[in-house]
C-alpha cells in the first residue's frame, strides 16, 4: 500500500510560517506504524499542539532521532528498546493538524533530527511505504560464526600417537638449537614405546 505524500521537507504551504520540518504521509486513523530504525523510544504528548502524541526513536548513541507525529495511540513507552520493524503505534490526527480536503487531517508526520538539527528524512520514504508489506524485514539477525576444532581426534585413540609423531616430524624441519633436537628425539622415542605398550595392554584386556 502506497501512502500519498502531502508535504515534503522544507515545503512551505500557505498555512505554514516556515518550511516543513518533516514529510507528511496521508493515512487514515489507526494505520499500524512500524519502526524504520532501531534505537530507544521516547514518547511525548504535546496535547492539541505541535505533533500531538509523538514517538521518537533515538539512535546512533542518542545523537539522532526519528520522529513519528500525530499518533492516535502508542504501543511503546519511554526507554523501551526498539528494533526495526517493531510496531510502535497507530496513525491519527492528534496535535495541530490542517486538512485542505475537509477531513480530520489524519496523517503521519515523519521527522529526522541529527545533532539537534532537522534534516530531510527522504531516505526513509521507501521504508515507510513498505512498513506494512508482509515481506518487510522486521528484525535483522546476525549469525554468530561457528567455531570449528582445528585438530580432529579419530575414534581410534592409538592414532593420537601418530598425529603427535607427525607434529614432531614437522618440527624437525626447523633448524633449532641442538639441545632442542635432543629433546624432540627423546619425546619421539617415548611415544614409540608408549604406542608399543598400548598394543600390549590392548592384547591383555
Amino acid at each position: 500500500m502506497a501512502y500519498k505524500i502531502t508535504s515534503m521537507f522544507g515545503q512551505q504551504e500557505g498555512f505554514r510560517i516556515k518550511g516543513h520540518s518533516g514529510i507528511d504521509f496521508a493515512m487514515k486513523d489507526g494505520e499500524e506504524l512500524k519502526a524504520v530504525e532501531s534505537g530507544v523510544a521516547e514518547v511525548i504528548d504535546y496535547g492539541g499542539t505541535n505533533c500531538g502524541l509523538t514517538v521518537k526513536i533515538k539512535f546512533n548513541g542518542g545523537d539522532d532521532q526519528l520522529i513519528y507525529g500525530h499518533l492516535s495511540d502508542t504501543t511503546v513507552h519511554t526507554g523501551d528498546i526498539i528494533h526495526k520493524g517493531d510496531l510502535i503505534g497507530y496513525s491519527g490526527h492528534s496535535g495541530h493538524v490542517y486538512s485542505s480536503s475537509g477531513g480530520n487531517g489524519a496523517h503521519l508526520h515523519l521527522g529526522l533530527k541529527e545533532n539537534g538539527q532537522f534534516q530531510d528524512p527522504s531516505q526513509y520514504i521507501q521504508d515507510i511505504q513498505n512498513m506494512n508489506n508482509p515481506n518487510y524485514v522486521q528484525h535483522v539477525t546476525e549469525k554468530m560464526p561457528e567455531v570449528h576444532d582445528k585438530i580432529d581426534i579419530l575414534p581410534d585413540s592409538s592414532s593420537i600417537f601418530e598425529q603427535v609423531g607427525e607434529l614432531f616430524n614437522t618440527i624437525q624441519l626447523i633448524d633449532y638449537a641442538s639441545f632442542v633436537q635432543v629433546i624432540q628425539q627423546s619425546f619421539q622415542l617415548l611415544f614409540v614405546h608408549a604406542s608399543f605398550l598400548y598394543d600390549i595392554i590392548a592384547c591383555i584386556f
